[in-house]
C-alpha cells in the first residue's frame, strides 16, 4: 500500500540572487506585498521618492520667484539670483538618499549591473510626471539681489557646404566624397548616408526636372557668363526651380545652386564631379584636375575663413548656436587708447583660446564697440546720459544678445550714467516677440548698486517716421549698421532711404554707417553725401572697422571679389 505524499516542491539547482534571497529564519511578515499580484509602487526610502522629495522642497521653498514670461519660441526670461547661503538640509533626509543610492550600487536590480541599477532608476525619476508648480510663489521679483534679464534666442538654420556630407555634417576634406546619383550635387561620406538622407529626395526630384527642362546640366558652359550674369543665371535657376517644385526653397536648398562644386575659374567653371579636384586645405574651393593653375592664388587669403567657417557649420549641427562666455568687468576708465576688440578685452581681463568661439563674441560685441569706437573719435565719452538710434534694427543682429549693450558700452564708459538704446525698423519685429518685456531687463547688480542703468526703447516704424513721433528721444549717435544704403529697393521694395538719410541729418549729430564688405563702403557714402541737404564733416571716410565682427558669413553679391562677408568690416562717420 503506498501512501499518497504531497509532491515536493522542486529544488533550485543554483541558489537565488542575493539580492532576490529572503531571510527564512524571520517569521512572515503580514504587511508584505506580493510583487507578482500588485503594481511596483517606490517606498518611502527609494532613490526616487527621496531625489523628489528633496526637489519639491527646494522648489515650493521659493516663495519670491517671479511668474513665467509669455510662452514664445523666441524669448526666454532668465533670473539670476547671486550665490546665497543654502538652507540646511535635514541630515536624515541625506542620510537616507544616501543609504537608499548605497543599497542600489550593492545588490544591483535583477542581472542588471549595479550602476546600471542606479542609472535605470534615476531614468525612471526623470521619466515620470514634472512635479506640481501649485505651491509656487508669486513674488514680483523686485529684490534687489535678482538681477533679471530677457534674452532672444532662435535656433540656427543648417548650410549646405560640398565638402561636407549632407546628412552628418562630417568634413569631406582628404576624403573621397560620394556625390547623389540622381543630381550629382550633394556629396555624401558613405552610401549609408545617401540612402538615409529623406530630406534631399525633394530637392534632387525638383534638380532632375530641372534637368529635363533645360535639356542640359545645371551649370553646363557657365563658364561663358561674367561674374554678374553667373549671379543672374543662379537666381534664375533657383525661381525655375521653385516653380517645378511649387514653392519656395528653403536658405540652405538656395545655397545648392549659389554655392556648388564647380571649378572656381571664372573662365572655366568646369561642373563636372570626375574632372574636379578639391583644396587639400578647406575642401571648399574646386579646380580642374589637369589645371592647377586654375586654383587662384587669391584663395590662399580665403582658405583660413572656408576653414573657420566649416568649424562653425559643424559645431551648430551637433551642439546648435554657439553663445561664448561674456566678460563682466566693469572699467574704472574709457579704454581710450584700445585700438582693436582684442585690446578691449584684454582690458576686461577676458581671454578665449578657441577661434571660434572668440568669431562668436566678435559678432556679439561689434555693435557696441563700433558705436564706442564713433562716440571716441567724435570726443563724445564724457556725458552722463547716452542716447543712441539704431537704425534699420533686426532682431537676429542687434537684440540676439540682449545685454551686450550693458557688457560692452555701459561697462567700459564710467562716467555715463543712464544708456538709452533705441531699436528702431519696420522689420523689427518680424516675430511677433513680446517687446514690452523686453524692454523690462535690468542692470547687473554692480550697476544698480552705483545707480546706473539701460533703457531699451523699441520702435517697429520707419526712422523718418519715428522723428516726428511723441516718444522720440534726441541722439548723441545714430548707427546703420550694415544697411545697404546704395540699393534702389529697400523695405516693401520701395527706396526709403533718402527720407530717412534727411532725417538722421537734421537732427546735427554724429552718424555711423557700416557695411559687410569693401565694395559695399563707398557706394553707401557716395549716396549718403547725395542725400545730404547740409555740408558733412567726413570724420572717418571709408575704412576697415578695427571692431567688426570676425565671424565669416558666406556673400554672394560679390563672390567673385570677396567670397565672404562680416558685420560692419567696414564703416565711415561723418558729423
Amino acid at each position: 500500500m503506498h501512501l499518497n505524499h504531497k509532491k515536493k516542491t522542486r529544488s533550485r539547482n543554483r541558489p537565488r540572487n542575493k539580492c532576490n534571497r529572503s531571510d527564512e529564519s524571520k517569521p512572515p511578515d503580514s504587511n508584505v506585498v506580493d510583487l507578482e499580484s500588485q503594481p511596483e509602487v517606490e517606498s518611502d526610502n527609494s532613490a526616487i521618492y527621496v531625489i523628489q522629495r528633496l526637489l519639491r522642497k527646494k522648489l515650493l521653498a521659493k516663495n519670491n520667484a517671479s511668474a513665467s514670461a509669455p510662452s514664445s519660441s523666441t524669448t526666454r526670461k532668465v533670473l539670476a539670483v547671486p550665490p546665497t547661503v543654502p538652507k540646511v538640509v535635514k541630515s536624515e533626509e541625506v542620510n537616507a538618499l544616501l543609504k537608499c543610492i548605497g543599497s542600489k550600487l550593492q545588490k544591483g536590480v535583477g542581472s542588471e549591473l549595479p550602476t546600471e541599477a542606479l542609472f535605470s532608476k534615476l531614468g525612471q525619476m526623470l521619466s515620470t510626471a514634472p512635479l506640481s508648480e501649485t505651491g509656487f510663489g508669486s513674488g514680483s521679483g523686485s529684490d534687489d539681489e535678482e538681477a533679471e534679464y530677457i534674452e532672444y534666442i532662435y535656433k540656427p538654420r543648417q548650410y549646405f557646404m560640398s565638402s561636407l556630407c549632407n546628412h552628418c555634417k562630417a568634413d569631406l576634406c582628404g576624403k573621397q566624397p560620394l556625390p547623389c546619383k540622381a543630381c550629382g550635387l550633394i556629396f555624401y561620406c558613405s552610401v549609408g548616408h545617401m540612402r538615409e538622407d529623406q530630406d534631399h529626395r525633394q530637392l534632387c526630384y525638383g534638380l532632375r526636372q530641372l534637368v529635363e527642362q533645360n535639356g542640359h546640366d545645371v551649370f553646363y558652359k557657365s563658364g561663358d557668363f561674367s561674374a554678374e550674369q553667373f549671379r543672374s543665371y543662379r537666381i534664375v535657376c533657383i525661381r525655375q526651380l521653385e516653380k517645378t517644385m511649387n514653392r519656395s526653397l528653403t536658405a540652405t536648398e538656395q545655397e545648392v545652386l549659389l554655392f556648388p562644386f564647380i571649378c572656381s575659374h571664372v573662365k572655366c567653371r568646369e561642373h563636372r564631379f570626375k574632372r574636379l579636384q578639391a583644396c587639400t586645405r578647406c575642401g571648399e574651393v574646386a579646380f580642374c584636375k589637369d589645371k592647377p593653375n586654375h586654383l587662384s592664388d587669391s584663395h590662399a587669403a580665403w582658405c583660413a575663413t572656408y576653414r573657420l567657417f566649416k568649424q562653425f557649420v559643424m559645431r551648430q549641427f551637433k551642439f546648435g548656436r554657439l553663445e561664448p562666455p561674456l566678460p563682466d568687468e566693469i572699467l574704472r576708465e574709457a579704454p581710450v587708447s584700445c585700438s582693436n576688440t582684442r585690446e578691449i578685452m584684454k582690458r576686461l581681463k577676458y581671454n578665449l583660446s578657441d577661434e571660434c568661439e572668440f568669431a562668436a563674441l566678435t559678432q556679439v560685441s561689434t555693435g557696441p564697440l563700433t558705436a564706442f569706437y564713433a562716440l571716441k573719435l567724435c570726443n563724445r565719452l564724457d556725458s552722463e546720459q547716452l542716447t543712441i538710434h539704431l537704425v534699420g534694427a533686426e532682431m537676429e543682429f542687434e537684440v540676439d544678445v540682449f545685454q551686450k549693450w550693458e557688457i560692452f558700452l555701459l561697462h567700459i564708459l564710467p562716467a555715463v550714467m543712464t544708456l538709452n538704446v533705441v531699436f528702431v525698423g519696420p522689420e523689427l519685429n518680424a516675430h511677433k516677440i513680446s517687446v514690452e518685456q523686453l524692454a523690462k531687463i535690468r542692470c547687473c547688480r554692480l550697476c544698480r548698486k552705483a545707480q546706473r542703468t539701460v533703457q531699451y526703447s523699441f520702435e517697429n516704424s520707419l526712422y523718418h517716421d519715428y522723428c516726428s513721433a511723441p516718444s522720440f528721444k534726441s541722439p548723441d549717435l545714430v548707427c546703420f549698421f550694415n544697411s545697404g544704403l546704395y540699393r534702389a529697393t529697400g523695405y516693401a521694395l520701395e527706396d526709403t532711404w533718402p527720407d530717412t538719410i534727411q532725417a538722421s541729418l537734421n537732427l546735427k549729430c554724429p552718424v555711423v554707417v557700416t557695411s559687410y564688405t569693401k565694395y559695399e563702403a563707398p557706394l553707401d557714402m557716395s549716396h549718403f553725401i547725395n542725400q545730404s541737404n547740409r555740408h558733412l564733416i567726413v570724420v572717418l571716410p571709408p575704412t576697415t572697422n578695427p571692431f567688426g565682427s570676425e565671424k565669416p558669413e558666406r556673400n554672394f553679391i560679390s563672390d567673385d571679389d570677396a567670397p565672404f562677408m562680416f558685420k560692419n568690416f567696414q564703416c565711415f562717420i561723418v558729423e
